[in-house]
């Protein structure tokens, strides 16, 4: 009897989610690394304050490493150094962020590092930007383009604050006092959008988001890396949960906002899972795990009660609607509407 009770006690301490999370090799310039250690982050503004959600363990000799993580997106990194960065670390940020973990599998992502280099100090100048160069594997890199984004809650899609064209691999750009996130891209078959695919140069500058103040110009250098096919071996498992669009006040998609999904009708206090924040056509998705009852909510912030002004609605009442999920790989499409929030 007390055999069977400790064994129950460890199977009810198993949270509902285990045996999902994700997995992968971590290397540079193809050569496999330990000791690095890869963090899950829920929002980028959390990763840019070093707030991890969960952090594995040092990658094993051969480069690989495994996180357990609940469903949900997040945006992922890799690194061998605590707090900020110096020269001669190493660091990746994954530029497919936010990642689908789906219950009941692992996702397969791959960290291709870069050497953290030595950068000048902000010189003073009658104007503010920045100006730096654009290498990979430490030679300038040609035809590339640079992004700067203001707002990181799109995930770095579309044209952003603006787009500069470097053709010799340096780079001077004007930029008013503010805070910039940068990335670098140059497709093989050319242009300014599109996905990046094999052969592709890429990446987000190490030091984001940038921080310019007036009569400053900061200097970035910023490496790019290529896909390396044998960081994205793996499947992932299929979709099972609930995807669909969230509207905002006057009928169209909501940019920035999450979709949240509680056990109990209340929805009160931790979510058990979170969606990535919305993309301009106002769409999400979200992997659940099990049958549920679910109850979903949309907002635009983390934790607290929801803020004057700030967008929020619960799925199709005031009181919730309760989802649950059927078969192996149940999907449900469902519409949520949000609307600013006004305290009395």
């Amino acid at each position: 009897m007390k055999a069977f009770l400790t064994i129950l006690s460890v199977l009810l301490a198993v949270p509902a989610w285990a045996g999902s999370g994700i997995e992968g090799r971590v290397a540079w310039r193809t050569q496999l690394v330990p000791d690095m250690t890869v963090r899950a982050y829920r929002t980028l503004e959390d990763l840019a304050a070093d707030r991890p959600v969960s952090t594995a363990a040092a990658t094993a000799l051969d480069g690989t490493y495994r996180l357990e993580l609940p469903p949900g997106a997040y945006f992922l990194t890799a690194r061998d150094f605590d707090g900020r960065p110096g020269p001669g670390d190493h660091f990746c940020y994954y530029s497919g962020s936010p990642v689908q973990v789906r219950a009941g599998g692992y996702a397969t992502v791959g960290f291709n590092l870069i050497r953290i280099p030595e950068e000048a100090p902000p010189q003073e100048a009658p104007y503010s930007g920045i100006q730096g160069e654009i290498t990979y594997q430490g030679e300038p890199l040609e035809r590339v383009y640079l992004y700067v984004y203001k707002d990181p809650r799109d995930g770095f899609k579309g044209p952003g604050y603006t787009i500069l064209p470097v053709e010799k691999g340096t780079f001077r750009l004007r930029l008013p006092p503010g805070e910039y996130w940068l990335m670098a891209r140059k497709r093989a078959r050319g242009g300014r959008y599109g996905p990046i695919e094999i052969g592709d140069y890429f990446n987000a500058y190490y030091g984001n988001p940038v921080r310019i103040e007036a009569g400053q110009v900061r200097r970035i250098k910023l490496e790019t890396i290529t896909r390396l096919s044998m960081l994205e071996e793996g499947d992932a498992p299929p979709f099972r949960g609930v995807r669909g669009v969230i509207d905002g006040p006057d009928g169209r998609p909501a940019a920035g906002l999450h979709v949240f999904a509680y056990r109990k009708p209340a929805m009160t206090g931790t979510p058990a899972f979170f969606s990535a924040a919305t993309g301009a056509d106002g769409r999400f998705e979200l992997s659940l795990p099990g049958a549920g009852p679910y109850y979903l909510l949309a907002r635009e912030a983390f934790g607290g009660p929801a803020a004057e002004g700030e967008l929020y609605g619960r799925y199709r009442s005031e009181n919730g609607a309760v989802v649950t999920l059927e078969g192996e790989s149940a999907v449900r499409e469902v519409e949520i509407h949000v609307a600013k929030t006004h305290h009395p």
